[in-house]
């Protein structure tokens, strides 16, 4: 089985595991996110946060190299929807390396476009529209 067939084809049993996995991530990703901006947070938390995105980044990292890699059409796909998506929520912290830019992390939001690609999660979806409509302001 191709990298190609994995990243393009969710029907297989290796291209299911495989979007299981990133949405997984996005949600993760999307909850440490959150609890990072919790003030007081101990030591210990936050280096255990800090792990965790640099694994996530490096994930989502891979897998718009492996994505790009594998395109037909190469520029189509960096300047498509989930591309340029992707791209913004890998990008801030390559960015911000050595400098504490809080707000431009918030660009990781975008990966939850991602989980739409998914029609099983339209309820769930509802509802983060919802809640985004709700937090926009402070997003923003």
């Amino acid at each position: 089985m191709s990298i190609k067939s994995i990243l393009e084809n969710p029907s297989t049993i290796a291209g299911k595991t495989f979007v299981f996995f990133i949405q997984s991530m996005i949600v993760l990703s999307i909850i440490a996110f959150s609890i990072d901006t919790i003030p007081n947070l101990g030591g210990h938390t936050r280096k255990i946060l800090s792990a965790f995105e640099l694994f996530s980044v490096g994930v989502f990292t891979l897998e718009y190299i492996l994505r790009l890699l594998v395109a037909d059409k190469k520029l189509k796909f960096v300047f498509s929807f989930f591309g340029i998506v992707d791209l913004l929520a890998i990008l801030p912290f390559y960015l911000a390396l050595g400098i504490d830019l809080r707000s431009i992390r918030a660009f990781r939001f975008f990966r939850m476009f991602k989980v739409f690609e998914m029609p099983l999660f339209s309820k769930a979806i509802a509802r983060y529209h919802r809640a985004f409509l709700n937090a926009r302001e402070e997003l923003i």
